[in-house]
């Protein structure tokens, strides 16, 4: 059996269980870390075992069998340590006993060390049940600590960012409530010492410092308590403003805070509602209008059918007329066809509905330029192009992109698939002007007015397919002149 050992735990977990050998004096030490140590089946040395602990900002779990005597004699600043004192008391219903009687046990575990702004617990538990079943109150209350933590890095991140901030002052006193409540407190309260000292006549001048650092860390605990819930409002607020309409506010407590917290919660419930309401409702009257689209489009190619020829073979007046109404309608009806298309797409990104299946890229982006009529010698694909992909959407991308180049830049010239890094892109070149740099991110918005018209759906539609399938959009511009765009998506 060893006589001594070292764990370190850093930024990271440690656990020993099972069968393993306790050496005579074992020293643990973490930093930002979990170290479990389970003792149940170790193989401990006769007399006593010494465990060194020395925890900062981490926690060290000690589960021992009910019967093993323990001593913790730790030191603890801002932290939690169980069973501190001689030894641990005894346990419930005869488990075991841990108060040392007058004899000496045979195995005897001694827990020393200290712990600053960490948790060290010893944890009695019979062999062969779960650490996880006694030790529920325990992880709740290390992620009440965690989810505190959590809240003042976001609000040092959050003051950080503001560019309004006073340079001059630390993060945790640009809030004007807190910096207020604190000054105010930190004068009453040396008005108070002052008096005291003044009064007491045996008053050293050095008894200022100890109380003036007691008060400074009580007014500041106060300020915190104060100004906390409104600095979480205004996370809430601007989390909710991003698009990320689930989040919440805890409702803890009672008073105004209380109400403030289940208003902003209610007001983000009926707006998370609205919004779905009204991605169910583009995506069922999207659906619905391609029917009687259908219909019209075969009401078109019947009348063609009918329309008669003269009697040197070729077209009346008439009917010349009524071809050119019958193309003019059929355009616009493949127009708002079209725009259905998009809408239908937009709304299946919207609720993630994505169909994966492994799918050569090349040849679907061959189909869909030829079919858009690309020459076929302007189309290259080379290399290793199956992905896994929805073949709606990323069929509907290429489209846009070929109906973009058409639209905007005099037709496609050429199309690319091709293998970029750990994607697949495909780019469409075209003949036209190009795309001033200052006006490449609005084309990929919705909405924003082009020189072809439109609502602008179909370059922000072709992003939002990239993004969903892990890869994005560009725009860049053609040796030779025009356009260059395209999108990529994970190989």
């Amino acid at each position: 059996m060893a006589e001594s050992e070292t764990i370190e735990c850093r930024f990271g977990n440690v656990e020993r269980n099972g069968p393993w050998i306790v050496p005579r004096e074992l020293a643990v030490t973490v930093r930002f870390g979990n170290a479990e140590l389970d003792l149940r089946e170790a193989q401990l040395g006769d007399g006593t075992t010494t465990i060194s602990v020395d925890v900062k900002f981490g926690n060290v779990e000690l589960i021992v069998p009910p019967e093993l005597p323990v001593e913790v004699n730790m030191s603890a600043y801002w932290s939690s340590v169980t069973g501190r004192g001689a030894a641990l008391p005894e346990p419930a219903h005869g488990e075991g006993v841990y108060r040392r009687a007058d004899e000496p046990p045979a195995k005897l575990v001694r827990v020393i060390g200290k712990a600053r702004a960490g948790n060290c617990e010893v944890i009695p538990l019979a062999r062969g049940v779960p650490a996880d079943k006694h030790r529920r109150h325990h992880h709740e209350r290390h992620k009440h600590h965690a989810e505190r933590v959590h809240a003042l890095a976001a609000e040092r991140q959050m003051w950080l960012d503001d560019p309004h901030r006073a340079r001059w002052l630390p993060w945790w006193l640009q809030a004007r409530m807190r910096r207020r409540i604190f000054s105010w407190m930190v004068i009453v309260f040396a008005a108070g010492i002052a008096v005291g000292v003044y009064a007491w006549e045996n008053a050293r001048w050095w008894y200022a410092v100890p109380a003036w650092l007691g008060l400074f860390a009580v007014s500041g605990m106060v300020s915190w308590r104060l100004t906390h819930p409104l600095l979480a409002v205004v996370r809430a607020a601007r989390e909710i403003g991003d698009g990320k309409l689930d989040t919440r506010l805890p409702r803890r407590g009672g008073g105004e805070m209380r109400l403030l917290a289940s208003a902003i919660n209610d007001m983000a419930a009926r707006i998370e509602q609205q919004m779905k309401d009204q991605k169910q409702l583009l995506a069922a009257v999207s659906h619905e209008l391609r029917t009687p689209l259908g219909h019209m489009r075969v009401l078109i190619e019947l009348a063609r059918a009918e329309q008669g020829l003269g009697a040197d073979g070729s077209m009346t007046r008439a009917d010349n007329q009524d071809a050119k109404a019958l193309a003019e309608l059929e355009r616009e009806v493949m127009m708002l066809d079209d725009l259905v298309g998009k809408l239908l797409a937009s709304s299946r990104l919207e609720f993630g509905n994505l169909e994966l299946r492994d799918v050569e890229l090349g040849e679907l982006a061959t189909d869909v330029a030829v079919a858009a009529g690309v020459a076929p010698e302007a189309i290259e694909a080379s290399g290793e192009l199956r992905a896994k992909v929805d073949p709606t959407l990323v069929r509907r991308a290429i489209a846009n992109l070929v109906d973009n180049a058409r639209v905007h830049g005099g037709g496609a010239v050429a199309v690319r698939v091709f293998r970029r890094g750990p994607q697949i892109a495909v780019e469409v070149d075209d003949a036209g002007p190009g795309v001033a740099a200052d006006r490449r991110a609005d084309a990929f918005r919705a909405f924003v007015p082009s020189s072809g018209g439109g609502l602008g759906l179909g370059l922000a539609l072709v992003s939002r397919i990239a993004v969903a399938h892990g890869g994005g959009a560009w725009i860049s511009d053609r040796p030779g002149g025009g356009a260059r765009v395209g999108f990529a998506v994970a190989a």
